[in-house]
């Protein structure tokens, strides 16, 4: 009796695999059609997806930010890593409030999350910095290269192909930019006023309202990218002249800043007993930290002191 349901079973089994073959062949081509054509749907909404960023710029503090430091394409990659980072950084705030103080480890907590919410935001920062001053020293270099494709008579269009193609990273990437946006056919306006949002240096807002004027009342364009070009850099030289200068100044706030923590450290290993005490008051502590941040404090305004933006 077992034998026969088994046989029974397996005839079923069989009989359904059969029948699902014969409507696969059936209608394979339609399958294999409407396959081909999801992923031609796919990866046409990739492509939509990636030329909304040359025809739109996103807005908000986030997306300004990671459009300086040329990192707008993975916007929405960078936000959930802002969001995890920021609540790491809570739960390591709040397990070492809990280890110290454990009534307040939701205090803890609950100042971490802004604390690397506001580091991930400095770290992007930082490398936006980085990325503008490369494009900075970078300027000139193009200039010159403008000037050149000027005046042999080429378009606008025709510089930026040539900037796109010859220009040092990271500034071949922003002409590139807008050159594909140019070719998708946004306004040269609008292309070089996101441009000058994302290159936020004064002498290429100063090179966009060159070529504006040029376009509204004519000129030689090329002589005024060349005037540019010299001016900044006369520029760079009077930098590094004034960094020269304040050289000694620097080194002078970076001792000072640095003198406290060396004498606590010196005083620490040659006589541990003598400052650990110190440190196990929590009054003590309260006061080690306020002159920690003081001294912060000092060497910023020390370090602001030396510094001098041209």
């Amino acid at each position: 009796m077992p034998s026969v349901s088994v046989i029974v079973f397996a005839t079923i089994v069989a009989i359904g695999l059969a029948i699902m073959a014969m409507t696969r062949s059936q209608w394979s081509d339609e399958l294999s059609r409407l396959g081909k054509h999801s992923r031609r749907m796919s990866e046409k909404h990739n492509e939509d997806s990636e030329v909304s960023i040359f025809l739109t710029q996103r807005q908000g503090y986030l997306a300004r930010t990671l459009s300086l430091a040329g990192m707008e394409a993975k916007y929405d990659q960078m936000r959930m890593t802002w969001v995890c980072v920021a609540i790491a950084a809570g739960l390591v705030f709040g397990l070492i409030t809990y280890l110290m103080l454990p009534d307040l480890a939701i205090v803890g907590f609950i100042l971490g999350v802004p604390v690397g919410a506001a580091g991930f935001i400095a770290y992007l920062g930082q490398v936006a910095k980085k990325r503008q001053d490369r494009m900075t020293e970078q300027l000139p270099q193009v200039l010159e290269t403008m000037v050149s494709t000027l005046r042999a008579g080429s378009p606008v269009m025709e510089v930026f192909k040539v900037l796109a193609e010859t220009a040092p990273d990271p500034i071949r990437s922003e002409f590139k930019r807008g050159l594909v946006s140019l070719q998708l056919g946004k306004p040269f306006r609008d292309v070089m006023n996101e441009m000058s949002l994302r290159i936020r240096t004064p002498d290429f807002r100063l090179l966009t309202q060159a070529i504006f004027i040029s376009q509204d009342v004519g000129g030689n364009l090329a002589d005024v990218v060349a005037v540019i070009a010299d001016a900044i850099r006369e520029r760079f030289k009077l930098r590094d002249f004034l960094n020269s200068l304040t050289a000694q100044g620097k080194a002078t706030a970076c001792f000072i800043g640095c003198l406290p923590y060396g004498i606590t450290l010196m005083t620490y290993v040659a006589t541990p007993g003598y400052i650990v005490p110190f440190f196990n008051n929590m009054i003590a502590r309260i006061i080690v930290t306020l002159l920690v941040i003081w001294e912060l404090i000092g060497f910023w305004i020390l370090m602001k002191m030396t510094t001098f933006e041209v």
